[in-house]
């Protein structure tokens, strides 16, 4: 729990952001990682939206668990290849996943 003078000290931050550099504070607004200013911070807006892989639906959930077994498996096996084919299939998940999220999906879990 932050005081109150630490949130203070944070709302200025955000200030002297968006007065010192327009773009990056867009940039960040538009990733929906920063809050209004002088907002109250142990809250979500109502408009924000959350991205997670279970958002994206039961395929990319079920590609990340295979690739993490592949990586434990090729690394207690000592083989290289399935590690390499575990790193490969997990970043093809989470590209999966970014692409296919929907917006209010609250997917299968």
């Amino acid at each position: 729990m932050l005081s109150d003078r630490e949130r203070r000290d944070l709302d200025l931050i955000e200030r002297q952001l968006c007065d010192s550099d327009p773009r990056l504070a867009a940039r960040f607004r538009s990733l929906g990682r920063t809050r209004s200013l002088g907002g109250a911070r142990t809250g979500r807006r109502p408009g924000d939206t959350h991205r997670s892989m279970h958002a994206a639906g039961a395929l990319p959930c079920v590609m990340l668990a295979v690739s993490l077994i592949m990586l434990l498996a090729g690394a207690a096996a000592g083989a290289m290849t399935i590690v390499v084919a575990g790193v490969v299939l997990a970043v093809l998940t989470l590209g999966v996943a970014a692409t296919s999220a929907t917006g209010r999906n609250p997917g299968f879990a």
